[in-house]
């Protein structure tokens, strides 16, 4: 989806309300990926969220933390958030099994790209859009409140402008509220 139209907050809502409470999974591990992509990077956030004392990897090579996070995700269900991918990560180089069908582990991403998303070869695609007219006025409205919207009998039209300008994109309206 495009840049503001709500795929991390869609992924911190499902992060929060799903893998938050009781679930199937081991271990539910968020990484923010952005540009440039860093393996080592990807590979700390694993190894801290898995447990593993820092003096045990800290000195290790990129293949010896791959294969260490191998050895551990491979006898856990999990979930691994990746977020705001821009470019194909390659999730054996950092460690992270094949999900087979016998698995219930999960990787879910989060991109602008299509490409990336081929790339990455995803089986479950969802585009994120932007929100209906009806749908941007209310969530402007519920940000900016009541109040302020009743306050005066031009804020409403002015409103109704400003949503419009910002083109569905929920994080315009969120910080324009």
């Amino acid at each position: 989806g495009m840049p503001g139209s709500g795929k991390t907050t869609l992924l911190r809502k499902i992060n929060n309300e799903y893998f938050g409470k009781r679930n199937d999974f081991d271990v539910v591990i968020w990484i923010v990926v952005s540009k440039p992509i860093s393996i080592e990077k990807i590979q700390e956030v694993i190894l801290k969220k898995l447990s593993t004392p820092y003096h045990k990897w800290k000195s290790s090579s990129k293949e010896e933390k791959t294969a260490e996070i191998f050895k551990l995700l491979k006898a856990k269900n999990f979930v691994i958030l990746l977020d705001d991918m821009w470019d194909r990560l390659d999730l054996l180089e950092v460690g992270i099994p094949h999900l087979s069908d016998q698995t219930k582990s999960k990787v879910v991403l989060t991109m602008r790209s299509e490409r990336v998303c081929d790339e990455m070869e995803v089986h479950e695609r969802m585009r994120v859009g932007c929100l209906t007219p009806g749908e941007a006025f209310s969530l402007f409205c519920d940000k900016v409140g009541e109040n302020i919207l009743n306050s005066h009998p031009d804020i409403k039209r002015l409103a109704k402008i400003v949503v419009e300008e910002c083109k569905g994109l929920p994080l315009a309206f969120k910080v324009l509220g």
